[in-house]
């Protein structure tokens, strides 16, 4: 995506003050002129505005992360870098992460204790924390049943899953623990038989 915060305005006026326009213009009608200048302002836009490379997991700010936190985290990173070359001493770094671990501490409960005594008079800014809380839903890939079809709806999924979880508790496919199924059988075919309790009358 496109940093509009960062723009090489001196660039994109010089790209834009290159551009005969009166010349290029002249005689063409209201659609063929604006198309024109599209064109012209979105190549200096690509030269001009830096891209910003965002992952799914660092493009969106923490509710609880405020600018007072992101400065001090800021501020122990570069203390951090300037240790590492000998400019500042390991004490420094030290105090900066405990204070920046209790500043964390604290605003997580704060901002959670903001949203419940708001949440009458704005339920949107309550509700959307919630369900940042969340964890993604996770999806079951589409399987084949006995015919050979793709279930791909839930409940298709569930029929075809129904039958095998099922047959765990089907007296016909189970086995005592000490009896083998017949493709666990030796080689000779016999089975490892339990031994037989009988009951006697005493």
């Amino acid at each position: 995506t496109m940093d509009f915060w960062r723009v090489n305005f001196g660039l994109f006026r010089t790209m834009a003050e290159r551009v005969p326009w009166e010349t290029v213009l002249k005689g063409k009608g209201v659609q063929e002129a604006w198309t024109f200048f599209k064109k012209e302002v979105l190549r200096a836009q690509e030269q001009t505005v830096l891209m910003s490379h965002k992952t799914k997991r660092c493009g969106r700010r923490l509710a609880w992360l405020n600018r007072e936190l992101l400065l001090g985290l800021r501020k122990k990173r570069r203390v951090y870098h300037l240790w590492k070359k000998g400019h500042a001493t390991q004490e420094e770094y030290r105090d900066l992460i405990r204070l920046c671990r209790e500043n964390i501490r604290k605003a997580k409960p704060q901002l959670e204790l903001n949203l419940a005594t708001v949440v009458r008079n704005n339920k949107k800014c309550f509700y959307k924390y919630i369900n940042n809380k969340k964890r993604g839903k996770e999806n079951l890939h589409p399987l084949l049943d006995s015919e050979g079809n793709i279930a791909t709806k839930d409940e298709e999924k569930a029929e075809v899953l129904n039958p095998f979880f099922a047959s765990v508790f089907n007296s016909q496919t189970s086995y005592p623990q000490d009896i083998q199924p017949p493709e666990l059988e030796d080689g000779d075919g016999e089975q490892n038989k339990p031994p037989v309790i009988q009951d006697e009358a005493v």
